[in-house]
């Protein structure tokens, strides 16, 4: 019997951890998440400016650790080591700040509001602070990954469905539950004292961690270290030390976690935290994690001996080897046994053949992920690449989708601005409106389908048709002596008509049954939200962390409630800082809800008024938004009613300009795409067209291609058409008279929109197919029918020409910018490059698009499969060229909008952005409009083109890149006096 009192007072004392390095999960944590984040649905500037070209020398040092030649790749001997720790490893990545600005440590420290109780998930006892409850959301956010993560591997088991999952979780799933069945059993005679070889040795360890953290923890190790040669394999010694420290590392931090918390602190061992967080091998991090606890405990229980580790090590290897198994029964690891050249005998351990051919074939990257909550403390600022927003779960700036390049450069780049930027848009504060919540809640309840809430009822999904009657099928035997369809025959029509009655019936139900599909993800979504937002109503103020996609654009990181998200959200959402409302906030409070209902094609003055017309509808939205519906009627259903209660109140306070407003007015550029190319190339025309240039009334993009549209539809329906007239012509005249009279702003909006994010003409046709769709179900004609389908696919194929033809005379120095772009990005592409580049901010920016396939790297033992390392994969020249046009549009919008960021910092007025849709207090709005002109006009006034070009020169000096097209007479200082540049 196992009687060692200080080992049995450990398992008494020492809690399961809510934040271990390597965990399966606190079942306690993951219940009392599941309300947040699990569906319950069960219905079918620097402050040290540099010099210009010192700036420039550093944008061009970070864009130089790219190379400029295609360079032999490197055989990588671990391919797959990194994908399985990310599969099995999970461990909570906490963040690496080495400790909080003072601002947040008090912020930190503040009490929790008295209406919020949350409990530690190890001693049960209530939570104090801020910074505790940050905690206890991201370990719990974490937990519910991993939870999830787990249930996906143990329910696959359970179902046989192997084939949903890559094939290494299909392995792990069969590995898990007999090795955490194995180790779980020996637990119970290590407790009961059963006697066995060693067992007195390892079993008051063995005993202190839950079986599945064991489980984990040793196929994780044993895996990384048998994979880090290719399938060479690792000696037996080896894997037995590696585990025991693994082991040792992980209670350490255990006991670690228990004297947090009995202690009065509220964050964690900074340095101890900061080791966990490294990027360096899984070796060198335990034996860190090690050394940093042994200095922070003073216990001499938790003093392991190499024999002590090398027993448990050796217990949990062997468990593994002996009960992971392949799907027909075989050994998942080979054991075997050599002499050295000493005469030593040394065991040697390798993943099957059958095994490693299946582990190597697909790519793991992505098999834990962890769905972020908002926060309750403001985000930890960003100070480098890898440092900022929360606390334990690790974040990098940047979304890089494992581009080695683009890490390199983004260590290597002084991004003083963007920091500036993301910190600045982290710093605003929120709060869940109650109000909109409350109603939102009981629509749903109540199973109402209202603003963007989805119907609670399926669709009645129709009985399949019985099988075809091919009875009067017409056949005939071919010149080949085959049985065909006579399709000259009489009874063929007859055939065809019931055949096409009946494909539809068949259709039918699959058509209904994907709706329903998409219904319950919605359903989903929603019940994810309204939990979310029900939880954190709780808090005066919740904040969201901020990071980039590789172009620059900065993204919220919470992926279900933030205020990027669906109009749900939004109108859910208002500022936490109150602010006099002031008279002309009253105003601009009026125009947003104008906005916000649609009617944005008049004039700010006619948008207030389009509000006192409509007042009796506004209040009586407010009385009672179940049964007067004005509200429902607007784009932004929620938006509106939000907007409403609050115009009610400021006009019930008896003094609209000194009612304390929290709600948010926003400014929405015109087309922004096409506003940021108008700039570049200069072009007058189209930036007139966007509202670049001064105009008593706003200029609506899509209604001016759309007259110019309907313009050419009407001379072509006009046009005479004769013997002589081409195929084309004759083709293009029958289009046009097909769809006189049904071409509106919403035919050709969708193709306008997307043509400054190089839509081809394939995607576009297929955007205006869907579209007609629409008109001709409408205008009573059947599109099923053969005619008509073909009449809508010449027609959507004459349209699609006619917008595009439109859209290069209408923007044609921006057309030719664009074109520029591309043709600069395939001539780099040639050079087997992906293309680059610095934004205004100093942002290095890289286009990942490569070649996806397979490569073969011989080996001693076989073949190994790499699929991991993607830098090593040529370009794809085809994408490199049709993305870098609207990707580098993208980082000058980025640009733009973090820029004004920082200014509205500097000025202490709360502001945030959904891309080209800027956000701030009703009061702020004049303010806010005059700093993102002039922020939009110093970003233009660089000669961004003309530096882009010297820079390609330099880094391809071998290459004829194209001079820069000729610009326009636009002057981009117009814009500061452009009342509808942003409306």
């Amino acid at each position: 019997m196992i009687n060692s009192r200080a080992a049995l007072r450990r398992l008494a004392t020492v809690p399961y951890p809510s934040r271990p390095v390597f965990t399966l999960t606190n079942r306690r944590s993951i219940h009392s998440t599941s309300r947040l984040l699990s569906p319950t649905f069960h219905d079918s500037a620097s402050s040290s400016p540099e010099s210009s070209s010192s700036q420039e020398t550093k944008s061009f040092r970070a864009l130089s650790s790219l190379p400029n030649q295609q360079q032999s790749p490197e055989v990588s001997t671990h391919a797959l080591s990194g994908f399985f720790a990310q599969l099995t490893q999970v461990e909570p990545p906490p963040s690496s700040q080495t400790a909080p600005a003072s601002g947040d440590v008090d912020y930190a420290n503040r009490p929790l509001p008295p209406n919020v109780e949350l409990l530690d998930h190890n001693t049960g006892e209530r939570l104090e602070t801020l910074g505790q409850a940050q905690e206890w959301y991201e370990q719990s956010a974490h937990s519910l990954a991993l939870h999830n993560k787990l249930n996906e591997l143990s329910s696959a088991d359970s179902r046989n469905d192997l084939t949903s999952l890559p094939p290494a979780q299909s392995e792990l799933v069969r590995w898990f539950p007999p090795l955490n069945t194995a180790i779980a059993k020996e637990q119970d005679d290590c407790k009961r004292g059963l006697a066995s070889p060693d067992r007195a040795n390892y079993g008051p360890i063995l005993v202190l961690l839950k079986s599945e953290k064991l489980s984990v923890i040793v196929m994780h190790t044993v895996l990384n270290e048998v994979l880090l040669n290719g399938n060479n394999g690792s000696t037996f010694l080896k894997l037995i030390s590696s585990v025991g420290d693994a082991i040792q590392a992980e209670l350490n931090l255990q006991k670690i976690q228990h004297e947090k918390v009995n202690g009065s602190g509220s964050f964690r061992d900074f340095t101890l935290q900061n080791i966990v967080a490294s990027n360096s091998n899984q070796k060198q991090k335990v034996k860190r994690i090690n050394t940093r606890c042994a200095r922070l405990l003073d216990d001499p229980d938790f003093k392991w001996t190499a024999e002590l580790r090398a027993k448990v090590g050796a217990y949990l290897v062997g468990a593994l080897l002996e009960h992971a198994q392949g799907a027909d029964g075989e050994s998942a690891f080979v054991y075997s046994r050599y002499r050295t050249n000493s005469t030593r005998i040394v065991g040697h351990v390798k993943v099957s053949d059958f095994i490693y051919d299946k582990l190597k074939s697909q790519n793991l990257r992505d098999a834990v992920h962890i769905r972020h909550l908002p926060m309750v403390i403001p985000p930890l600022e960003w100070t480098n690449s890898s440092d900022g927003g929360y606390l334990l779960n690790k974040l990098s700036i940047m979304r890089t989708h494992g581009c080695k390049s683009q890490v390199q450069a983004l260590d290597q780049a002084d991004m003083t601005e963007v920091y500036k930027g993301l910190n600045a848009l982290g710093s605003t504060g929120w709060r869940i409106n109650g109000e909109i919540l409350d109603i939102q809640k009981k629509a749903w309840d109540d199973g109402l389908v209202i603003g963007d809430l989805p119907s609670r009822k399926d669709f009645a999904v129709p009985p399949p048709p019985a099988d075809f009657d091919n009875s009067n099928t017409p056949y005939k035997i071919d010149e080949k002596g085959e049985k065909v369809i006579d399709r000259e025959a009489d009874e063929y029509a007859d055939f065809a008509a019931r055949f096409k009655e009946w494909n539809q019936l068949r259709n039918e139900g699959s058509k209904v049954k994907q709706r329903n599909s998409e219904l319950h993800s919605q359903r989903c979504d929603t019940i994810i939200k309204l939990n979310q937002a029900e939880e954190f109503r709780k808090y005066e103020d919740i904040y969201f962390g901020w990071n980039l996609d590789f172009r620059g654009r900065a993204y919220p990181v919470p992926p279900n409630l933030n205020h990027l998200g669906s109009d749900l959200c939004r109108g859910v959402l208002k500022f936490s800082e109150k602010m006099p409302l002031t008279e002309k906030g009253f105003y601009w409070l009026k125009v947003n809800l104008a906005n916000l209902y649609g009617a944005d094609k008049m004039s700010m003055d006619d948008r207030a008024k389009f509000v006192d017309k409509n007042w009796d509808n506004v209040v009586a939205s407010v009385e009672d938004p179940f049964n007067n519906l004005w509200w429902n009627e607007g784009d932004e259903p929620w938006q509106c009613l939000s907007v409403c209660k609050e115009l009610v109140k400021a006009v019930e306070s008896g003094d609209p300009a000194s009612f304390e407003s929290d709600l948010y007015v926003s400014m929405d550029g015109s087309c922004n795409g096409l506003q940021h190319y108008a700039a570049l190339g200069r072009d007058l025309e189209g930036g007139s067209a966007v509202n670049l240039t001064p105009m008593d009334l706003p200029q609506d993009v899509y209604t001016g291609v759309m007259k110019r549209v309907v313009e050419k539809v009407e001379q072509e329906v006009n046009r005479v058409v004769t013997e002589a007239s081409t195929m084309q012509e004759i083709e293009d005249h029958q289009a046009a008279r097909d769809i006189y009279g049904l071409v509106d702003r919403k035919v050709v909006k969708q193709t306008i929109m997307t043509s400054v994010y190089g839509v081809t003409f394939i995607g576009a046709r297929q955007q205006i197919m869907n579209r007609l769709e629409e008109k001709y179900e409408a205008d009573g004609r059947d599109i099923y029918d053969n005619e008509v389908e073909q009449s809508m696919w010449q027609a959507s194929t004459y349209l699609a020409r006619l917008t595009l033809g439109c859209l290069d005379e209408m923007f044609s120095s921006a057309r030719a910018t664009m074109a520029w772009l591309a043709d600069v990005a395939s001539i780099v592409a040639l050079q087997k490059q992906p293309m680059s580049w610095m934004t205004p901010l100093n942002l290095p920016c890289v286009q990942p698009y490569r070649r996806k396939r397979e490569r073969i790297v011989k080996t001693i033992v076989q073949d190994i499969l790499l699929v991991d390392d993607e830098d090593d994969l040529p370009v794809s020249a085809q994408k490199q060229r049709s993305a870098f046009p609207p990707n580098y549009i993208h980082s000058l919008d980025s640009s733009h909008m973090l820029k004004t960021a920082i200014e509205m910092k500097k000025r202490e007025i709360p502001f945030t952005a959904v891309h080209d849709s800027y956000w701030c207090h009703p009061a702020n709005v004049d303010e806010m409009n005059v700093v993102l002109r002039e922020k939009f006009v110093e970003l233009y006034e660089q000669p961004l083109l003309e530096d882009f070009l010297v820079d390609l020169r330099r880094r391809y000096p071998g290459c004829d890149f194209p001079d820069l097209p000729e610009k326009g007479e636009l002057d981009i200082n117009d814009i500061k006096r452009s009342r509808y540049f942003f409306q």
